[in-house]
């Protein structure tokens, strides 16, 4: 779980590490290692995500170089449907 001030950022997977485990890069050049949340790794949407999906994040500010993705549903979809084109 993470706290309260979680940063949110957005960034592009750059490499699948493992299941539910990526490397992504932020706009700014930065990249992190995000994982998905316990819950949301049964999914079926998550299991699509590869390298250049787009994915939005929460980023602690006591350790940048990790990351949560971000379940929002409305948006995961559009994101999902854009990269299938």
């Amino acid at each position: 779980m993470l706290p309260g001030d979680a940063c949110p950022a957005t960034g592009v997977i750059v490499a699948a590490l493992g299941p539910g485990v990526w490397r992504v890069r932020l706009p700014n050049g930065h990249e992190l290692v995000a994982r998905l949340r316990r819950r949301d790794r049964e999914r079926p949407e998550p299991r699509a995500l590869g390298p250049g999906c787009p994915v939005q994040l929460a980023v602690a500010p006591a350790d940048m170089s990790h990351a949560v993705v971000v379940w929002d549903r409305g948006n995961w979809e559009n994101d999902l449907e854009q990269t299938d084109r």
